[in-house]
C-alpha cells in the first residue's frame, strides 16, 4: 500500500522525531518497559511435567546464548528493544539459523531497513531470482498471489548482489497489520509525525524567545532611541548609532540621558496559553502511539480518571504483547525443535504448547489493587492465578516457593525446638502476641477476686 521510496522517508522521519523529541522517546522507552516488566519467562504447557521442567531450565539457563550478536542481548531482553522498533520503525525481523558445527539455535534480529526492494525489480515484480520471477515484492516482502508471504530481501552485503531472499518460513516478522493489504508495519510514531514537527518549530522559537528574555536585564528608553556619544567618554563602548544595549557587572552605574528611563524587564514566558496548545497536541500524538500523556505527569488526573487512564495503559500493553507473544512463540517451538535434534530431551506429542509469564499489570493505586484481588478471590470471581499473572509472576512458581519455605521453617523448628506456626507469626511494634494477651486475661480476673 505504500512504495518502498514513501516507506523508507517514513522510517527517517520517525527515528528523527524519536531521536530528537525527549517527550516521544520517553513515551517510546517507558511503553517498552511495561511490556517487557522483567518477565517473559518461557513456560511449557506440556503434560510431560520432566519434559516441561527441562525445557524451562534450558531456556533459562541459554536466555544469552541464542541471539548472534552474543550475551548483551539476551532472548527476554530483547522484548523491549522489539517493542520500541514497532513504535519507531512499524516491524522488525527474525532469521532462524543455526551453527553450522553445532546445529545449535541462533537468532538474528533485524531492524526494518534491513528488508527492501533492492536488484532488479521492474514495476513492483521481481526479475533477478528465478525461484522468485515474476512474483510481487512489497518493500521488501516477496508475496505469492493471495498476498501471503514467500521471502524476504535482506541486505547482505556479504554477497555480490548486496542481498538475498531468504524463505518465509525461516523469517519471523514482527508487526501489527492495520489493513488486509499490508505488508509492512507502520510506526506508531508516523500518525503523528506532522504534529511532532509543528510542535518541535514553536518549541524552538520558544527556546530562543525565553532565551532572549533570560538575557535582557534592563530596558533603557531615550529620546533618540540611540546611545549617547558623551556616554563613549564614560568608558560604555558602541558609535552614535548602536542601539541602547549594553552587558552590565556588578556594581556599575549607569548614566541615562534626561527624558529618558530605565526599567527592569520582565517576561511571563513560556505563556499559558502556549502550554495547553503543546499538552493538547501531545495528548492527540500519544493516542495515536497508543499511548497516554498522562504517563509523563498524572498528578492532574484523580478518581475515576485515573481508573480509566490505567485501564488504557494496560489495554496497549496487553495489546502490545500479544503482538510479540504470538512471533515468541514461533521461535520458542524453533528453538526446543533444535534442541531436541541436538539429543537434549525428547519431544511428547505436546512438545510445541509453550507460554510466557506476562510483566505486571500497570496501577496507579497498588494497595486498592490488591485489596480488591482479595475481595475478588474471596468472592469466587478471580482465581489466584489471574493474581499472581497481574503482578507478573507464576502461580506455578508462587506455589513451589511457598511450599520450600514451609518445609524450610518447619526443619529449622525442629532445630530449635519451636512450633513452625512460631515463624510463621509475622508481628509488627505494637501488636500483642497472643501470649502477652492471655497473661492480661488471668491478672485481670485475679484481681477481680481479690
Amino acid at each position: 500500500m505504500m512504495t518502498a521510496y514513501r516507506h523508507r522517508m517514513m522510517l527517517g522521519d520517525s527515528r528523527f522525531i524519536f531521536q530528537s523529541y525527549p517527550s516521544v522517546a520517553g513515551a517510546v522507552k517507558q511503553k517498552a518497559n511495561y511490556v517487557y516488566g522483567g518477565s517473559w519467562r518461557l513456560q511449557s504447557l506440556s503434560a510431560d511435567t520432566d519434559f516441561a521442567l527441562a525445557v524451562e531450565e534450558d531456556f533459562k539457563r541459554l536466555d544469552q546464548s541464542f541471539d548472534l550478536r552474543g550475551s548483551n542481548f539476551g532472548f527476554r531482553k530483547n522484548v523491549s528493544r522489539g517493542s520500541k522498533l514497532l513504535d519507531v520503525d512499524g516491524d522488525f525481523f527474525v532469521i532462524l539459523t543455526e551453527q553450522p558445527d553445532t546445529g545449535f539455535p541462533k537468532l538474528q534480529f533485524l531492524e526494518a531497513h534491513k528488508v527492501g526492494d533492492w536488484g532488479e525489480c521492474r514495476e513492483g515484480y521481481v526479475m533477478d531470482n528465478p525461484a522468485y520471477l515474476g512474483r510481487r515484492i512489497q518493500t521488501g516482502v516477496i508475496v505469492d498471489d493471495y498476498m501471503a508471504p514467500m521471502a524476504y530481501r535482506v541486505k547482505d552485503d556479504s554477497r555480490s548482489k548486496g542481498f538475498q531472499d531468504i524463505p518465509a518460513n525461516s523469517v519471523v516478522h514482527f508487526t501489527d497489520m492495520e489493513w488486509y493489504s499490508q505488508s509492512r508495519g507502520m510506526p506508531t510514531i508516523a500518525s503523528a509525525i506532522l504534529s511532532w514537527y509543528d510542535l518541535s518549530e514553536t518549541t524552538d522559537a520558544q527556546k530562543v524567545k525565553m532565551k532572549i528574555n533570560s538575557i535582557l536585564t534592563l530596558v533603557e528608553s531615550t529620546e533618540s532611541g540611540t546611545r549617547d556619544i558623551g556616554r563613549n567618554a564614560l568608558g560604555i563602548g558602541g558609535d552614535g548609532n548602536a542601539p541602547a544595549t549594553s552587558y552590565m557587572d556588578s556594581g556599575m552605574i549607569r548614566i541615562i540621558k534626561n527624558g529618558g528611563s530605565l526599567k527592569a524587564h520582565t517576561a511571563n514566558d513560556p505563556p499559558e496559553g502556549w502550554l495547553k496548545f503543546t499538552q493538547l497536541i501531545e495528548q492527540s500524538a500519544f493516542y495515536a502511539m497508543g499511548w497516554r500523556r498522562e504517563m509523563l505527569d498524572s498528578s492532574d488526573v484523580g478518581g475515576a480518571g485515573v481508573r480509566g487512564f490505567a485501564a488504557d495503559i494496560n489495554k496497549s500493553i496487553s495489546a502490545r504483547r500479544e503482538v510479540i507473544e504470538s512471533g515468541y512463540r514461533r521461535i520458542a517451538q524453533y528453538i526446543i525443535a533444535k534442541r531436541a535434534k541436538m539429543g537434549v530431551y525428547n519431544l511428547p506429542e505436546d512438545w510445541w504448547k509453550v507460554t510466557f509469564t506476562k510483566p505486571a499489570e500497570f496501577t496507579v493505586d497498588e494497595g486498592r489493587m490488591r485489596k480488591a484481588d482479595i475481595e475478588d478471590l474471596r468472592a469466587g470471581l478471580i482465581t489466584a492465578t489471574d493474581i499472581t499473572e497481574r503482578r507478573g509472576e507464576s502461580f506455578e512458581d508462587v506455589v513451589l516457593q511457598r511450599a520450600k519455605e514451609l518445609v524450610m521453617q518447619k526443619q529449622v523448628a525442629e532445630e530449635y525446638g519451636l512450633l513452625p506456626t512460631d515463624l510463621a507469626i509475622l508481628t509488627m511494634p505494637g501488636d500483642v502476641v497472643p501470649e502477652q494477651e492471655d497473661n492480661n486475661n488471668n491478672n485481670t480476673d485475679t484481681t477481680d477476686d481479690q
